[in-house]
């Protein structure tokens, strides 16, 4: 199982648990009993609502905005889902037991009971929340927006984190040559292979600037398996093998130079108006210097001296260069690095 489909499943059942949650709190609002079958129930529609999502409607989508996205994903769940339970009525028997009420009625006779639009009412509610909040999570990375519920980007913050940040090769070139729109659609293209490397290295993703794009991990999960090293080199293999696509669309392959460093940051919440959390500090002004370097060196992949120390066994799957200084713009100290290659995995 690779990892687009391990965070896929994830993806459903957080869909589950969402709607499981909304259901029973609307049950305590309304003053019915909580019966955890009931309950079991409403999960299933957002096990139902994720697969549709995922599985379904995948980037079909995409090229609408935000508020049609949502309203026509809630559409769709909601029509599908009602036809379900219809279809389950009438392959159930001539006559049933709707609800609570020990009456039977005739299926045709459903479309004029109160029951039954207040059950297509609160489909309707559960599936737009469940919807809702994943595709909040999914834009802000589930990190993120677990600090934003739990309040814990109020105030700055000190944290051990990894950072990698990554920037296109010849960018400037591309862009005048390709056009605004064409490479916006390269970037694009480029970005979204990426994905699997990304959900495999379990990083995540702290903003895009331009062709510029950074990556960042907490210390223990960036270097549990050398996750840090590997991202870059998972992401241009993933680049390599789709090599051949990306010259018959755009004519160029994407070639990117990185830098890799640790250490304490500062994480905060930034801004009223818009909101987003932001990572400041001697990590931040130290990776940029490292990727300019690299640049200077004409290198692909730089890490700091002080992260490998952190990583004693790095020698096992890496090649590590000798050592080289990097002044740092404000301070006295230098960072000292070193140039890093992934050896080769024998057959």
């Amino acid at each position: 199982m690779n990892a687009i489909t391990r965070y896929k499943l994830r993806k459903v059942l957080k869909y589950a648990l969402v709607a499981a949650f909304v259901a029973w709190v609307l049950t305590l609002f309304s003053g019915d009993g909580v019966d955890p079958f009931v309950i079991a129930g409403w999960g299933l529609l957002g096990l139902w609502t994720g697969v549709l999502e995922e599985f379904l409607f995948g980037r079909r989508f995409r090229s609408l905005a935000v508020p049609f996205q949502f309203l026509g994903k809630v559409i769709l769940v909601s029509l599908l889902t009602v036809a379900l339970i219809v279809l389950a009525l009438l392959l159930n028997s001539e006559r049933f037991t709707l609800l609570a009420s020990d009456a039977p009625y005739r299926v045709h006779e459903i479309f004029v009971m109160m029951q039954f639009y207040q059950l297509v009412l609160r489909v309707v509610v559960v599936t737009s929340i469940a919807i809702m909040v994943v595709q909040v999570e999914e834009w802000m990375g589930r990190r993120t927006f677990l600090g934003f519920l739990l309040g814990r980007y109020e105030r700055p913050k000190r944290e051990e984190r990894v950072v990698l940040t990554m920037d296109l090769v010849g960018s400037t070139g591309l862009a005048e040559r390709m056009g605004d729109l064409a490479y916006y659609r390269f970037l694009n293209h480029t970005y979204s292979l990426m994905t699997d490397a990304v959900l495999r290295n379990e990083a995540d993703i702290h903003k895009y600037v331009g062709d510029e794009v950074i990556f960042t991990w907490p210390m223990r999960i960036g270097l549990r398996e050398h996750n840090c090293m590997d991202l870059f080199f998972d992401i241009t293999q993933r680049i390599k093998e789709h090599e051949n696509d990306m010259l018959r669309e755009y004519g160029v392959v994407p070639e990117y130079r990185a830098a890799l460093h640790g250490g304490r940051v500062i994480s905060a919440q930034v801004g009223h108006i818009k909101r987003t959390v932001d990572l400041s500090g001697d990590v931040m002004n130290s990776v940029s210097r490292m990727l300019g370097l690299a640049k200077n060196m004409k290198v692909d992949f730089l890490v700091s001296a002080e992260l490998l120390a952190r990583m004693p066994a790095v020698g096992e799957r890496f090649t590590v260069g000798p050592q080289h200084i990097v002044p740092v713009k404000g301070k006295r100290r230098e960072v000292r690095v070193h140039e890093a290659v992934r050896k080769a995995i024998e057959p």
